[in-house]
């Protein structure tokens, strides 16, 4: 009788241990998945971290971590990597335990060929029952996104080009040796030559500080791309495009010349915005003034968020983002024809025009 009553009353603790853990298996548990950089570059490694964190007070025997990855998403195989049956992609799957108050965490690497941004599925929580017969499952609310930037452009007619347009706005940056016109001062940049330290700013105890150089001794460029393709067998010319963009303003920071990028394409979420999935924004992005990592790294973005259809036409677009009167040079890169484009691009005097256009001369233009 004793023995009964006691299987009766085990079975009576394991049933409500069952029910409990069925309702309540992921309380306490929380996942994240987090990409070491929003950008990354094409072909190249990038990490995803996975994490699993038990916040309760007693050990959690079975927690599983499920990462679906589309099939644009490159990983190597591996005994965490399972294939979808029907060829849709993979999914990674990590199975642990943790202790009270413990957290695990995996990398993850993947590579992704193609320029573009990209949205990574929702990371899924599982953890079993007290008895292991069922899997509750949660989908982490949270989405993250990848953004590629183009590769470079790398074409020797692309390099004689911007050797010639350089040339002469590096000999007036570097004949004078200590210009009058100092329009205010900003943060040093490694790129910055050493004569342009304001050594007595710095002295302040703001660490280096550069000089601001007034518009007329210190030479700035716009950058301007307009690439529209009305088929698909075009949208080659405007990857193009975007790669020659890439290569143009990587030049500039090489040269340590103040630039400023304007793309005219549509794209999914402004920068720094909220995720708006399927929506579009019909305003080309720009950069402000400026050159540095920071200012390329938002170069790189936007170029790798572009989709590729014109926000607006060309001459609208030209009229806004480099309208008469201004004082800088500009690098038109661009799928239309230069005769088109030209007459869209009125240049101060002294300033220089250079319109580049995929796998064709190009063109340069200079005002006396």
């Amino acid at each position: 009788m004793t023995i009964l009553f006691f299987a009766l009353a085990l079975a009576a603790l394991v049933l409500g241990l069952q029910s409990y853990t069925r309702k309540h298996a992921l309380d306490g548990l929380e996942a994240e998945m987090i990409p070491e950089d929003l950008l990354a570059e094409p072909g190249e490694p990038a990490c995803l971290h996975l994490t699993a964190r038990n916040q309760t007070g007693w050990t959690r025997p079975q927690i599983s971590l499920k990462l679906h990855l589309d099939p644009v998403f490159e990983i190597q195989d591996a005994d965490y990597v399972q294939k979808d049956l029907m060829g849709k992609g993979r999914t990674v799957r990590y199975v642990t335990w943790l202790k009270p108050h413990q957290e695990a965490s995996y990398q993850v690497e993947i590579r992704i060929s193609k320029r573009g941004r990209y949205l990574l599925e929702p990371l899924c929580l599982s953890s079993g029952d007290f008895l292991g017969m069922t899997e509750i499952s949660r989908r982490m609310s949270r989405v993250q996104e990848l953004v590629v930037p183009p590769r470079e452009q790398g074409l020797p007619a692309l390099g004689a080009a911007m050797g010639g347009f350089l040339g002469e706005l590096s000999v007036n940056r570097f004949l004078y040796q200590d210009p009058i016109l100092t329009a205010g001062y900003r943060p040093y940049t490694s790129q910055d030559p050493m004569r342009s330290i304001s050594w007595k700013q710095s002295a302040r105890g703001l660490g280096l500080v550069s000089k601001k150089y007034d518009s007329t001794t210190e030479p700035r460029v716009v950058v301007l791309v307009h690439a529209d393709a009305p088929t698909e067998e075009q949208m080659p010319a405007v990857e193009r495009c975007y790669s020659m963009a890439r290569t143009v303003c990587r030049v500039l920071e090489e040269k340590a010349i103040i630039y400023r990028l304007a793309v005219n394409s549509t794209f999914d979420v402004l920068i720094h915005g909220a995720l708006v999935v399927g929506s579009q924004w019909n305003k080309p992005l720009e950069t402000g003034q400026g050159y540095g990592p920071e200012h390329f790294r938002r170069v790189l973005e936007i170029l790798g968020r572009a989709a590729g259809q014109p926000a607006q036409s060309c001459e609208r677009f030209c009229a806004e983002y480099f309208a008469p009167g201004t004082q800088d040079s500009c690098i038109m890169i661009t799928t239309e024809p230069e005769e088109r484009v030209r007459p869209c691009l009125p240049l101060a005097a002294g300033r220089s025009l250079l319109v580049l256009r995929p796998e064709e001369k190009t063109g340069r233009e200079g005002t006396e």
